[in-house]
């Protein structure tokens, strides 16, 4: 049996992963081909222990093998995801669940580090990507905005979960809100500080029409 001692600790420092724990196990010849291997290291030759250890370029019979419970304890993207939508979104988190059809405690498993399933996942990453935008705006949705008609006749929500852009939708969300907003702004200053007149007892039961006509 030939068994090699393989370093591991710099294997993925060039890409800047995290470095994952890994054990090394003995091979048994029969994993790296049987010995002696006649006619293998030249005329009359034997492919001794000996010989294979000797000689240059990759082993055959080095075996990695990861640790589950180690690869348990690795970066979790969704859950990253998710704490950008709750971010961007606040108390409107609530009404998401909406866009993938699934229940609020749902999303908050996503938080805590469940998986969505494999047809929530592009959904959760636009949501995430207008998470990003509404926080870079300042801009916290309010549950109306979110069933506002954004494009389509559709509201946020729908166009997310029918895969919309996140970015593109969030943007065009506040754009719709800062117009909106400023409408209000350029109306409030027309009245400027006008009060609507008390209405008088004398108006009281006064016809609003001719009725003698």
């Amino acid at each position: 049996m030939l068994g090699l001692a393989v370093p591991v600790g710099d294997f993925n420092a060039h890409a800047h992963y995290k470095p994952v724990p890994a054990i090394h196990r003995q091979a048994t010849v029969a994993e790296g081909g049987p010995l002696p291997c006649f006619g293998g290291s030249g005329t009359g030759g034997v492919e001794g222990v000996h010989f294979v250890m000797s000689r240059q370029g990759y082993s055959p019979f080095a075996i990695l093998r990861v640790e589950l419970a180690a690869a348990q304890d690795t970066y979790a993207p969704y859950t990253d995801l998710m704490k950008e939508v709750k971010a961007g979104f606040g108390r409107t988190m609530s009404h998401l669940p909406a866009v993938f059809g699934v229940s609020r405690q749902t999303l908050y498993n996503w938080l805590n580090g469940e998986t969505p399933k494999e047809q929530h996942q592009g959904k959760l990453v636009q949501l995430a990507a207008a998470a990003r935008v509404f926080t870079e705006a300042g801009f916290k949705p309010t549950a109306p905005s979110l069933e506002r008609t954004v494009a389509q006749g559709k509201s946020f929500v729908e166009l997310i979960g029918q895969g919309a852009d996140g970015k593109e939708t969030a943007e065009r969300l506040v754009r719709i809100e800062k117009r909106g907003a400023a409408a209000r702004e350029k109306l409030d200053a027309m009245l400027g500080d006008r009060t609507p007149s008390r209405p008088d007892v004398a108006d009281m039961g006064r016809p609003a029409l001719n009725e003698d006509v």
